[in-house]
This record gives C-alpha cells, sequence and structure tokens, in this order.
C-alpha cells in the first residue's frame, strides 16, 4: 500500500506486534527536526547579573539595589553582589561581609558558594531559592 501511494513504511514502536505507520518520512525527519529547534529557543541558562554595593551606601540605594535584584532571582538569573573598598575602608572588612548577609536576607536567595575576596574586591553569587 506504501509503495502505491508513493510513500514510506515507518516503523514508529518495537513492540510486539511492531506498529508501522505509512507516510512521507522526509517531511516526518524534518517535522522532528523543527520541532526540536522550537524547544530548544524555548530554554535558556540562567545568566549572572551584577549588582555593586558599597559598605557606606544609602538606604535608598539599597532598597533600590535590592528591588533590581529580586527582579533579576525572578527572572530565573543569577546575582553577583561585588562590594568594592577604596583606601581606608580595608580595615573594615568584617563589613562587608555583613553588608552582603544583610543583602542576601533583604533579597531573599541563598549564596551559590562563600564570599570570595579579590584584592580589595568582595564579590559573592546569590542563587533563587527553590520553590
Amino acid at each position: 500500500m506504501a509503495y502505491d501511494a508513493g510513500l514510506d513504511l515507518v516503523r514508529v514502536s518495537s513492540s510486539n506486534p511492531p506498529v508501522v505507520k505509512i507516510m512521507d518520512y522526509g517531511k516526518y525527519l524534518y517535522s522532528q527536526k523543527k520541532q526540536e529547534s522550537h524547544q530548544k529557543s524555548k530554554t535558556r541558562a540562567p545568566e549572572i547579573k551584577e549588582v555593586r554595593l558599597s559598605v557606606k551606601i544609602n538606604p535608598h540605594d539599597l532598597d533600590f539595589k535590592t528591588k533590581q535584584a529580586q527582579k533579576f532571582l525572578s527572572d530565573g538569573d543569577k546575582v553577583k553582589v561585588s562590594v568594592k573598598l577604596i583606601g581606608r575602608e580595608m580595615m573594615f572588612q568584617s563589613k562587608v561581609r555583613e553588608t552582603l548577609e544583610n543583602f542576601r536576607k533583604r533579597v531573599g536567595g541563598e549564596f551559590e558558594s562563600p564570599v570570595e575576596r579579590m584584592g580589595s574586591r568582595f564579590s559573592a553569587i546569590i542563587k533563587g531559592i527553590k520553590k
């Protein structure tokens, strides 16, 4: 029947007895490839967005940065929070860790890794909490 119709006989399932369909195999492969590419375009990996703070940050600025970070986390991205110490601020390294912890609590996420220090810059990555 498939030969008379000019189509292919395609095995759909390898159960007992095997299930076959009469179809154009080329069109079938094309539609499968199209469907896979459509699925891939819908998925995306989380990006890392950065928010910069300072030890002497104004409360209004902190509120603004908190809202930005919450928006990034709700979009499924990760947030890298960094604090740069300038000059004599290097004496207040414990205050930096306290600032980062307070920011994490305000945002409502969790640290992906412990706070890292690179020279005068401290940074941590915050990820959203799975619900």
